[in-house]
């Protein structure tokens, strides 16, 4: 049975604040039975499925990470500056460019345990990208 109808068209759309809406009105179970199998951010590799949306630190297409359903999802993202980072969770936006720093913001803000200790890495593994890229890559003298 295909779960896809016009009723769930905003679903595969690109439009994320349309989704977010209809998160708040449809149970976190039932939008993800919609979209576990077909959605715009599915990406299938070696047998494994992947997801490309917001709000998704692992980017595994599984109910815990998914920044689609569940209504606490938390994005981390570069702020545009040098090496600074964008910590999104709910309406809440924080920034800054030390890593400590955000780490003590991540513990008091975010109220899903299960996602603290995945946020925390993610901003380390982040933050270590956007300072070898401002480093720039170093060539070797063969």
């Amino acid at each position: 049975p295909q779960l896809a109808s016009p009723l769930f068209a905003p679903l595969f759309s690109h439009h994320f604040s349309t989704l977010l809406h209809l998160v708040k009105m449809v149970s976190a179970d039932v939008l993800w039975q919609c979209v576990k199998k077909q959605n715009a951010f599915l990406v299938k590799r070696s047998g494994v499925q992947f997801s490309k949306e917001k709000g998704n630190l692992k980017a595994l297409n599984t109910f815990k990470y998914s920044g689609l359903v569940n209504a606490n999802s938390v994005n981390i993202a570069p702020a545009g500056d040098a090496d600074d980072l964008k910590i999104t969770y709910n309406d809440l936006t924080l920034k800054g460019y030390d890593v400590k720093q955000m780490a003590r913001k991540i513990e008091k803000t975010i109220t899903r345990a299960d996602l603290k200790k995945d946020a925390l890495s993610k901003v380390t593994y982040t933050h270590k990208a956007l300072r070898a890229a401002k480093a720039g890559v170093k060539k070797s003298k063969n």
